[in-house]
């Protein structure tokens, strides 16, 4: 059984931004990180089959991942009484695991797209 790259890529962009998408609604980060996410799932939907330009869509996937992940809102980060406890850094890793999986679909698109 043969998996197709492409099918394999947009799966794991699409799971990397609905983790994304649920991470940032956790860490309260809506405004930067919900839309990047958003995005990064269009992108992963439309990125399933074979296209010309698969790779402008895993680069568009990389940059709006990244944005997303590092949109956690500063005020959040640090509190009057220093740092935040360690629940908010799991959630914030929920974030940044989503981010690594959608990276991971993108790659295995750009590898793709070469041959």
């Amino acid at each position: 059984m043969t998996v197709d790259p492409d099918r394999l890529a947009g799966t794991l962009i699409c799971a990397g931004a609905i983790l994304g998408i649920v991470g940032s609604i956790a860490t309260l980060s809506l405004l930067l990180g919900v839309p990047s996410f958003a995005l990064v799932l269009l992108l992963g939907a439309y990125a399933f089959g074979r296209r010309k330009e698969g790779r402008l869509l895993a680069g568009a996937v990389v940059w709006f991942a990244a944005l997303g992940a590092l949109g956690f809102p500063p005020l959040f980060f640090f509190s009057g009484y220093g740092l935040l406890v360690a629940d908010y850094y799991w959630k914030a890793s929920i974030t940044f695991f989503g981010t690594a999986l959608a990276v991971t679909g993108a790659v295995v698109k750009l590898h793709t797209s070469r041959a």
